[in-house]
């Protein structure tokens, strides 16, 4: 057998961190659930994209004379939220899975809950000028 050595973010050498995670689908996680594994971490994967596209858009849109407010919400939220997001929902449901764990689905299910509801929130009190989910009105 042989070591298991972190291997998550995966990370070029002149940055000199070492990654914190050691992550491997096929090898831990039961044939039966890998498929769904996969997808939750696509999902990981589009979460963090999409607050990436969300910093671009607020770039420009404070270049079209927007406010620097929502830039620097939307930085915050990119810089904040995808990492917590993946230790906070994505791990608990990868460690459910390799150790079929009822504490880990119950962490999983009850952050990955409390973001969509905070996703939800933020869109029903979306005012006309605010692209960065706060909710909050920067604007007349």
């Amino acid at each position: 057998m042989t070591e298991r050595v972190n291997n998550f973010p995966p990370l070029p050498k002149f940055l000199r961190i070492k990654p914190c995670f050691y992550q491997n689908v096929e090898e831990e996680i039961p044939a039966p659930h890998r498929q769904l594994v996969r997808r939750v971490y696509n999902l990981w994967m589009l979460y963090s994209v999409t607050l990436c596209v969300n910093v671009v858009s607020c770039i420009a849109w404070w270049a079209g004379g927007g406010s620097v407010a929502n830039f620097g919400l939307s930085l915050l939220w990119l810089l904040l939220f995808s990492p917590c997001s993946y230790t906070c929902w994505f791990r608990p449901l990868y460690k459910a899975f390799r150790a079929d764990s009822s504490f880990n689905f119950m962490a999983f299910f009850f952050i990955f809950f409390l973001q969509w509801v905070h996703a939800i929130l933020s869109s029903a009190l979306y005012s006309g000028d605010c692209i960065d989910g706060t909710g909050s009105h920067q604007g007349s």
